[in-house]
């Protein structure tokens, strides 16, 4: 095989291989015990007083049932108390099962139930949030969770020893079928994540940040590849913050190690590049990188080291990664393999392609998960044998790549339905199955679609009625609310008399309807802004979502709008009024009307009509 990285990639060395999680952090603990391990609003976290807390944890734990391997839930806003959870779930011999609280009642009951989950631990912030269920609600706030760091320590709490092979963690994510899937991440993934790598240097003089929600598998390099090295975690505040206050967050806690989706990476270059300069390592991953923007950021930093992470959550958070060390070209390439990694570039009928063309991306190694919980079907399907190892699995990533120069490999695109929306996975037919599901829909498919804002995509769902069916929108809306979290929901819902098809009779997608601008929900009701103020956030919102009259009473969420659309529409909001609107206090009123009253609370002596004219020659969101 021509580079196929399986002799060239670093082996994990001896030491680590029979290595767990738990092995690792006890040993930070027993060299450094009194070093900070964490650090939470002001408040430090030492790696014995952590190891504490979680060792009571562990036995309350073993106390309720948790056996080797048994799932518990985690429900918890960032916090000391989360990363409590994870290390006594695992020094219990148990995984843990990341639950959001944007989860319908029904998809988190299903994860909790698919995953086996008899625990769900949680505090108070969250606690009054979980849904019916048949599981045990542990509140760390008031329940044994080892709240006394004077208290001695404990023994090893797990009866047996956990082997590189146990599970550390569920993670679900997107599932074609109509419902999410749970990825089971295996122990040895972890380590070899954060062991040994030649992509960054984990050791313990770094600072990194604690960002990413759990339900996103570069959580875990954010906290193992923290905790395991015995370097200093430093958690962010609970919620979304806006990108000046990410900045001065990096600032003041002295950030060196970072990590951030492809999108919010982009947006701290393009509009906060000057406060970087304390970092030492950039990774950012998830969707492709722009090549504009990484040669600015290199450009303006020559020694901070800038990476491009590759990798599905079944391969554990990184397959590849490339170091940029010079200007890229027309691509950000996705690199080489990480430690313990092996790539093939396949053809069909699983043969290697020549250096230079186009071939599918398989991944084998010890990143590998065991497979999807409880769907031994897909799990074969995806999971298969490694033709040049015999007794060894691979994995079928999806994606079309090529290997270029020097072994290194180029990201094309997929083949199937998944797509990523502002840093999420989506797989398309999970939400198809929702609206298809709902009795007067004959026929539904979703598309992501480019160009509206440059820079970003985002979802459009078209539907074939049944016959004499009125006011369907608004029904199909309930239904998505019920089924699906936000960010998988349609911007726009578009009815049509029959889908476009393909001389082989399938539905033609690329023959759906353009849209320059989505249009609002027919069933809609409209008012329009009321005031000055109220007129000039709605031109905002236009122009950040490009979606036609918006209304004061409209949701951001259900035009279309995210996370990371929210950080540049706040980012304007400061430039233009000199408002500093926190991002959880907008999301809890994500309206026209909403903005309009943080706007006079944050700069109560802003004048609209002032600064009406200043805005209309300047740049706008998403422009």
């Amino acid at each position: 095989m021509q580079h196929s990285d399986v002799d060239a990639v670093q082996d994990l060395s001896s030491e680590w291989r029979g290595a767990t999680i738990t092995d690792l952090f006890d040993e930070q603990v027993r060299r450094r015990p009194d070093a900070v391990a964490l650090r939470f609003d002001g408040k430090d976290m030492t790696y014995l007083d952590l190891d504490r807390r979680a060792d009571l944890l562990a036995r309350h734990l073993r106390d309720l049932g948790v056996h080797m391997e048994a799932a518990v839930g985690v429900f918890f806003e960032r916090s000391f108390e989360m990363v409590v959870a994870l290390v006594g779930i695992l020094k219990a011999g148990g995984a843990y099962v990341p639950l959001h609280q944007n989860e319908p009642p029904d998809r988190f009951r299903y994860m909790v139930e698919q995953a086996g989950c008899q625990v769900i631990l949680t505090h108070d912030a969250l606690a009054d949030r979980i849904p019916d269920i048949d599981a045990t609600v542990v509140n760390l706030d008031h329940e044994p969770s080892g709240h006394d760091p004077a208290a001695p320590p404990a023994a090893d709490p797990v009866q047996g020893a956990v082997s590189p092979d146990n599970l550390a963690y569920i993670c679900y994510t997107s599932g074609s079928t109509g419902k999410p899937k749970g990825v089971a991440v295996r122990h040895r993934g972890v380590v070899r994540l954060v062991q040994d790598g030649d992509y960054a240097s984990l050791t313990e003089n770094e600072t990194f940040l604690q960002l990413c929600s759990l339900r996103f598998d570069p959580s875990a390099f954010e906290i193992w590849g923290s905790l395991l090295n015995g370097a200093r975690l430093v958690i962010y505040r609970p919620g979304t913050p806006a990108l000046h206050e990410l900045a001065d967050f990096l600032e003041e806690e002295q950030i060196t190690t970072l990590w951030m989706t492809t999108g919010l990476l982009h947006r701290m270059v393009d509009g906060h590049l000057d406060r970087l300069g304390g970092l030492r390592q950039f990774l950012g991953g998830g969707e492709a990188l722009s090549p504009v923007l990484i040669n600015r950021l290199h450009r303006t930093y020559p020694d901070l080291l800038v990476v491009n992470g590759y990798g599905p959550t079944e391969d554990t958070c990184f397959t590849s990664c490339h170091v940029v060390s010079e200007e890229v070209g027309d691509t950000v390439p996705i690199g080489r393999a990480v430690t313990d990694t092996r790539l093939y570039v396949l053809d069909e009928r699983l043969r290697p392609v020549p250096d230079g063309e186009w071939g599918l991306l398989y991944t084998a190694g010890s990143g590998l998960a065991r497979g999807y919980v409880g769907r031994p079907a897909l799990t074969a399907e995806r999971f298969v044998a490694d033709p040049f190892v015999p007794g060894e699995r691979m994995y079928a990533i999806g994606d079309l790549v090529r290997r270029v120069e020097g072994g290194v490999l180029e990201f094309r695109g997929r083949l199937d339905d998944q797509v990523k929306v502002d840093g999420y996975r989506i797989e398309l037919g999970e939400i198809q199955a929702v609206l298809a599901g709902q009795p007067e829909v004959n026929e539904a498919v979703v598309v992501a679609r480019d160009g509206l804002t440059p820079g970003r995509k985002i979802l459009v769902a078209f539907v074939v009625p049944v016959s004499g069916t009125e006011r369907l929108v608004p029904k199909l809306r309930v239904a998505l609310h019920r089924k699906l979290p936000r960010y998988m929901h349609p911007a726009a819902i578009i009815e049509m008399d029959a889908f476009p098809e393909t001389l082989g009779n399938k539905i033609d997608r690329k023959s759906l309807p353009a849209l320059e601008q989505l249009p609002r929900d027919v069933d809609a009701a409209f008012e329009a802004p009321r005031t000055p103020l109220e007129s000039l956030l709605a031109d905002l919102l236009t122009d950040a979502l490009a979606v036609q009259d918006i209304g004061v009473h409209d949701d951001f969420f259900e035009l279309g709008g995210g996370s990371l659309v929210a950080m540049d529409l706040l980012a304007h909001v400061h430039e233009v009024f000199g408002a500093d609107v926190p991002a959880a206090e907008f999301f809890a009123s994500a309206t026209v009307a909403g903005l309009a009253e943080l706007v006079g609370k944050y700069a109560p002596d802003a004048d609209a009509g002032e600064l009406q004219p200043w805005l209309s020659a300047s740049a706008k969101p998403g422009a």
